[in-house]
């Protein structure tokens, strides 16, 4: 069949369409065929029409014209978890052994200062194995409408902490939303981790120097 888009509600995701013989006909953007882009007030389309269970008219297979079918944003693209590669493990096994020799020297040989040559590169080690990665695919679909997205800061971050299930800025802003508690747990533990991190880095390092400097200080009045 076809018809145009009469109605549209990009926030949620579904509208109507208008059939050439003038019914109004359901639509969910996850049954586009085409998403090059959003639908548009006005697109003209082709689509099947069929009922539902409460036998209500909905619309399938809905193609805007003008858009190609086989667009490379057209296909599903899976996101895959995040994983460590063999650079990752080289660095696990540095920050082990430096760790391991640092706390020898320190305790078995009583030396600080051959400590802290053991610890700093252990902490850039740790630096490094935290460092935030990029997924291998450039884009995704949102898990709720399907939309493909490319992405940004906030996905790039989220596919981070090693979640897979992502949402476009749309379908986002609509579940934090409807969980706005969500939103401020979110921004609380990620300032809470960089300031810990912080934190940690600041005193381990100050105390590392201090303590050194106060050794060397006694043995040179010694």
């Amino acid at each position: 069949m076809n018809g145009k888009i009469s109605q549209w509600k990009d926030d949620k995701g579904f509208g109507f369409i208008t059939s050439d013989d003038g019914q109004k006909i359901f639509f969910h953007i996850s049954s586009l065929t085409t998403r090059d882009r959003r639908p548009e007030i006005g697109d003209l389309v082709i689509f099947t029409a069929q009922t539902d269970k409460q036998n209500r008219l909905k619309a399938s297979k809905v193609a805007i014209e003008g858009l190609s079918k086989t667009s490379q944003y057209q296909r599903h693209n899976k996101v895959e978890p995040k994983t460590k590669n063999g650079f990752d493990y080289l660095l696990m096994f540095a920050l082990s052994t430096l760790a391991l020799l640092a706390a020898y020297t320190y305790f078995k040989l009583n030396s600080i200062e051959d400590a802290i040559v053991f610890a700093i590169p252990a902490v850039i080690a740790l630096i490094f194995l935290g460092r935030q990665k990029k997924p291998k695919s450039r884009v995704f679909n949102c898990t709720k409408c399907k939309k493909v997205e490319h992405f940004d800061k906030r996905t790039i971050s989220a596919w981070n902490r090693g979640f897979t299930r992502l949402y476009c800025n749309t379908c986002h802003v609509e579940w934090l939303r409807n969980n706005p508690s969500q939103e401020n747990n979110y921004s609380s533990s990620q300032q809470s981790k960089g300031c810990l991190v912080a934190f940690t880095l600041i005193v381990g390092t100050s105390s590392f120097a201090g303590y050194s400097l106060v050794s060397w200080l006694v043995q040179v009045v010694i």
